[in-house]
């Protein structure tokens, strides 16, 4: 097959899948450029690839974008876990009208850290089914495992956060 021939059938599979690729990306790397660059990478592997042969297009564009999102976030160190917990439990100044969203943005980092420090299995799973909105069953083809399985990963990685949450409040409010 030519280049020419090739060119449309993956500009079309840009066209439908590159913001499914992005949400993937950004759901594992949580950087806006990162995520951008895993969608070149994974749009580079599909033509490199080709798309012969390939029964369900979006399950196979979902797993590459996955492994190229893991693949960058090993490449890059993140911040490690004392800077967070510094972060976490310094003072912060609440100014009137900003308090709900510094309160809503420290929470949201919370969660962040407390999702990577899930088992790795877990987090995969619970951040395809929760953030990407995917079924148990593109989940499971995505991580290449049975729908069970992902089911059973999300309930686990759940049970922890909600524990780790009770926790964080308990410390917080003195209990």
């Amino acid at each position: 097959m030519t280049a020419n021939a090739v060119a449309p059938e993956i500009e079309a599979l840009v066209r439908e899948h590159s913001r499914l690729v992005f949400r993937i990306a950004y759901s594992v790397v949580r950087n806006h450029a990162d995520a951008e660059d895993v969608v070149q990478e994974v749009f580079l592997r599909v033509a490199k690839h080709g798309v012969a042969g390939i029964a369900d297009a979006k399950a196979w564009i979902s797993r590459i974008a996955w492994r190229a999102s893991v693949d960058r976030n090993r490449q890059f160190d993140r911040k490690n876990q004392e800077e967070f917990d510094e972060r976490v439990h310094a003072g912060h100044i609440h100014l009137p009208g900003t308090e709900q969203e510094a309160i809503s943005r420290e929470t949201l980092t919370l969660l962040d850290r407390m999702i990577a420090t899930l088992p790795k299995k877990e987090r995969d799973a619970l951040l395809l089914i929760s953030l990407e909105e995917m079924s148990s069953t593109e989940a499971a083809k995505v991580l290449g495992t049975t729908e069970t399985s992902i089911r059973g990963r999300v309930f686990r990685a759940r049970q922890k956060l909600a524990e780790k949450l009770q926790k964080v409040a308990g410390t917080k409010y003195g209990r």
